[in-house]
């Protein structure tokens, strides 16, 4: 199971893990010796220059780069998968969208129905697939394997299923899957 951190002072911790870092941090943590990842949070105001921020977190040592879209419309995704393709060729560093396509989904919808990778938050919360979903929480880092072994990840699977339903009924060709799973998780907790 992967595992990311978003915060250097955990990666003795999780041996292996991935750091992931916003923009500004990038250069920082690259000068460390780390193996950075940049999130690159996908908004409507920034879709224009999301080439040019995968360009700059290339420049100061991203290795990959992960756009992760909050509210953007369709052809903003299709934009952005165009551009974060020519960061591919460019520059040589893999890039991580986040987002599928609606077919996958209605493909092979088990594999979204999963409750990995983990990801420590800068506070230390380990949380399911991504930042957004604290509800789900296992707790905080300490003993990873004793989170792992005492949560119960049937509630998480619970979430992708309902999320699944709500994204095959998105009639776009792109999925912002993280974006369908925090939304849901932010609802309020149905109850009987």
């Amino acid at each position: 199971m992967g595992v990311e951190v978003h915060d250097a002072r955990w990666l003795a911790a999780v041996p292996g893990a991935e750091l992931v870092v916003g923009l500004d941090a990038v250069g920082a943590h690259a000068a460390e010796g780390h193996r950075v990842t940049v999130l690159i949070d996908l908004v409507p105001d920034n879709v224009a220059s999301l080439r040019a921020m995968a360009a700059r977190a290339v420049g100061e040592g991203a290795r990959k780069v992960r756009v992760r879209p909050h509210g953007v419309d369709r052809v903003d995704l299709v934009h952005a998968a165009v551009e974060l393709n020519r960061v591919t060729e460019d520059d040589a560093v893999e890039v991580q969208f986040d987002v599928t396509s609606a077919a996958l989904l209605r493909a092979d919808p088990e594999a979204f129905v999963r409750v990995d990778p983990l990801v420590v938050l800068a506070d230390g919360t380990v949380v399911p697939i991504c930042a957004g979903l604290e509800r789900y929480a296992l707790g905080r880092l300490g003993e990873m394997t004793a989170l792992v072994r005492a949560w119960n990840p049937e509630p998480v699977r619970d979430l992708c299923r309902m999320a699944l339903r709500r994204a095959l009924a998105d009639t776009g060709p792109l999925v912002s899957w993280y974006e369908h799973l925090t939304r849901l998780a932010a609802e309020p907790p149905v109850e009987c």
